[in-house]
């Protein structure tokens, strides 16, 4: 019995990569569906890395509703979106080219804004907040708050040193937050955000006000070291 708080991460784990693939889009599957039924659309806020290539469940899926997903990058690399660091040629190849989905409910940076980080990022906050977030945010709690909802940083460690991404505020606001992580090299990162937050790695600050919910979906090879208590979905 789990005596985490409502509101405290979910971690679910699965023998492998594949079991993972097939959970997600249930999971991803069932989302839409309430948030379409109550909003009549389903926005969503995509990463790039190992991310598209688990959301291949979804091709050829009948029960996706591709013409109510309006999708959106968390975070984004900073350069024309035919560059092989763009997270939107990543998702582009791996799932967008291979279903039906409207090229106009893909929301991507003005790359006309390639070389000003400011008006790039305050482009891409306008496109998030016009109109298309209320079935990811509860909205008004976050036109009240101070902060950016776009922030941009032009120094990232790993390259490409330029990119935006959504801030904690505007995660913290999601109905349901998903990390995934597969492989025994996410070991240590995955214990010490769960069983240690407070060690403070950026992750372990994604926390969404409830009702929000945040997920993780990994597999064994992953959470081999993690003592927080697994859930089943």
């Amino acid at each position: 019995m789990s005596h985490h708080p409502p509101n405290a991460p979910i971690l679910c784990s699965f023998p492998t990569a594949d079991a993972i693939v097939e959970a997600l889009t249930s999971f991803i599957v069932k989302a839409q569906k309430e948030c379409i039924d109550r909003k009549g659309r389903f926005t969503v806020a995509l990463s790039g890395g190992s991310l598209p290539k688990m959301l291949r469940g979804l091709i050829d899926n009948p029960a996706v509703k591709w013409d109510k997903w309006q999708v959106f990058y968390a975070d984004e690399r900073v350069v024309p979106l035919d560059d092989p660091d763009s997270n939107h040629l990543a998702c582009t190849n791996l799932l967008f080219s291979k279903v039906p989905i409207p090229k106009e409910n893909i929301h991507v940076i003005d790359t006309s804004l390639l070389d000003d980080l400011e008006e790039l990022s305050d482009a891409y906050e306008k496109e998030l907040i016009h109109g298309h977030t209320a079935s990811l945010f509860p909205g008004h709690e976050l036109l009240a708050e101070e902060d950016r909802w776009i922030a941009y940083l032009d120094d990232s460690p790993k390259p490409p040193p330029k990119r935006i991404t959504f801030t904690y505020p505007v995660i913290n606001h999601a109905a349901r937050v998903v990390f995934v992580a597969a492989g025994k090299e996410k070991v240590d990162m995955l214990s010490q955000v769960l069983d240690t937050p407070e060690a403070g790695l950026p992750s372990s600050r994604v926390r969404p006000a409830f009702p929000g919910q945040l997920y993780w979906f990994v597999d064994d090879a992953a959470s081999a070291k993690v003592q927080y208590v697994r859930s089943a979905l």
